[in-house]
């Protein structure tokens, strides 16, 4: 005999027995209700220390505390961890955050800083992972190359930046500022200034070509190369700064370039 069938027969005998379970069964029941409600009371468990885990270099403990401080109010055991992973991810200079429960009363936050690696637009910033980054008015690294683009676009935008300035490395040149026009054009700025007009065509080619030219075309001519127009096909224009000081050959450097 199962211990149901036993428990329907006990109460078949004393019909009295089935009130006194239910009795109990309120009981048992009403004191749990109340210790949970004991329990979840906004002034029971009160959360006493919030502790933070990061690098602080850009972001201060002050200003992640006050950010949070209203969501770790109250009751330990009822504390929106998400609600405050997403308060921390809002300070300026936090790429990302975890949060967890510390027993027996306390808030855990490990937060990771953003990777700042160029300016973008007029006033904001790409981070390493190519997302743009607004530092609420906050000063960034300096020394930064500048990337401009349409909104949406600062991923793209940043991987050409990294191909190509790889590519003007063997030149001795380097990427001060890249470019892309609403027209999906391209223009480069070197870190001499000098303006590359690439065109509506893939960059790299293009760079790389005169990546390959430079040292020998233009690295020892006197005068200062201003615009350099590399949308030939086997060549490249070279605007000068002063025409005084530029050489009395052709503006048009031949490079037969073809790819091979």
């Amino acid at each position: 005999m199962s211990a149901l069938e036993r428990l329907q027969q006990r109460v078949r005998e004393r019909p009295w027995r089935a009130g006194l379970y239910a009795f109990m069964t309120l009981v048992v029941a009403t004191a749990l209700l109340a210790v949970l409600d004991q329990a979840l009371r906004a002034d029971t468990f009160p959360v006493r220390r919030v502790s933070f885990e990061g690098e602080f270099r850009n972001v201060d403990e002050k200003t992640l505390l006050a950010a949070v401080m209203e969501s770790v109010r109250g009751n330990f055991l009822l504390v929106d961890l998400d609600a405050v992973r997403a308060k921390v991810k809002k300070v300026p200079w936090v790429y990302d955050a975890s949060v967890r429960r510390q027993w027996p009363d306390g808030v855990h936050i490990r937060f990771v800083e953003q990777e700042i690696v160029a300016r973008w637009n007029k006033d904001g910033w790409v981070n390493a992972q190519g997302d743009a980054v607004n530092l609420h008015g906050r000063p960034g690294p300096e020394g930064l190359p500048r990337l401009e683009g349409p909104e949406g676009t600062q991923a793209r935008v940043l991987e050409h930046y990294r191909k190509l300035d790889e590519l003007l490395v063997p030149a001795g040149l380097r990427l001060a500022q890249v470019t892309l026009t609403a027209r999906h054009s391209w223009n480069l700025t070197l870190n001499n200034a000098v303006t590359l007009v690439i065109g509506r065509e893939t960059p790299e080619p293009k760079v790389e070509r005169l990546a390959q030219f430079y040292p020998a075309t233009l690295a020892g001519v006197p005068g200062r190369a201003k615009r350099i127009d590399l949308r030939y096909a086997n060549g490249f224009a070279v605007e000068w700064a002063d025409r005084a000081m530029a050489p009395r050959s052709s503006e048009i450097v031949a490079t037969q370039y073809n790819g091979g």
